[in-house]
């Protein structure tokens, strides 16, 4: 077993429960103590995962779907549409990324090109966080744990004054109508973030399609291209007929 596999196991098992153990977590992977506990460690500092004496826990003990469960679903998927959304990145330009599981894998594509990122992701400010290359700001605000991301009307006043270049956006869910959020106050930011960019690229795999989340983010019209691994003929051409960049990756 590879060591993303293995990770992704843990992840697997710390979900079906609040609390695991390493000794446990030893067991059911046939490997060391040792072992378990650095990739607890390299787990943490991607916010996955608590660490505690003995074991590890979840990042927030609620039914609300936590980004250290989406970023190892889809993984596949995911990187393709990141890696495609990748082409809207241009030298010394100014980016949003947004929080979520596919717009972070952006950040394979940010180095080296005299870019600035704007985030509110605690995810992404961790991995660019020693990046020279790149210019960072980060948006203060309440961090909400399920997305590790700050929201809230600080993070709103903050990219009020930005102006950026392309948006890469994620969204819970998406249908023909409207792309929705979990969390209300996430949403409202994400109109901000919009609102600060001359772009908005939005990037989600085709599972969210046909589902609707609590808090609406925004109709069609407000997007300028949307990279996804899949999409039905008939929506692909309802969208063009608005105007809107269809990028697939299958």
């Amino acid at each position: 077993m590879d060591l993303s596999e293995r990770r992704r196991q843990i992840m697997e098992v710390l979900q079906e429960r609040d609390y695991v153990t390493v000794e446990e977590l030893s067991k059911v992977l046939n490997v060391s103590a040792v072992t378990i506990r650095t990739d607890l460690t390299a787990l943490e500092k991607q916010c996955l995962l608590l660490r505690t004496h003995g074991g590890a826990m979840k990042t927030e003990k609620r039914a609300t779907r936590l980004i250290s469960t989406t970023m190892t679903e889809y993984e596949k998927e995911k990187r393709a549409i990141a890696k495609a959304a990748s082409r809207f990145i241009t030298e010394g330009s100014t980016i949003i990324i947004d929080s979520g599981s596919t717009t972070i894998r952006m950040l394979d594509y940010v180095q080296d090109k005299g870019i600035t990122v704007v985030t509110n992701s605690i995810l992404a400010i961790d991995k660019l966080k020693d990046d020279e290359s790149v210019e960072l700001f980060t948006l203060g605000g309440k961090i909400r744990r399920a997305s590790m991301a700050a929201i809230g009307p600080m993070a709103n006043a903050t990219i009020a004054m930005v102006n950026a270049d392309v948006y890469f956006m994620g969204a819970t869910a998406y249908n023909a109508q409207t792309i929705t959020s979990t969390n209300m106050t996430e949403a409202e930011l994400k109109k901000s973030m919009m609102q600060a960019a001359e772009k908005t690229v939005f990037l989600a795999d085709s599972s969210k399609f046909g589902k609707k989340a609590f808090s609406t983010v925004c109709d069609w019209d407000s997007i300028d291209v949307f990279v996804t691994d899949h999409i039905d003929d008939s929506f692909k051409a309802f969208l063009e007929q608005k105007g809107i960049e269809v990028i697939l990756t299958d």
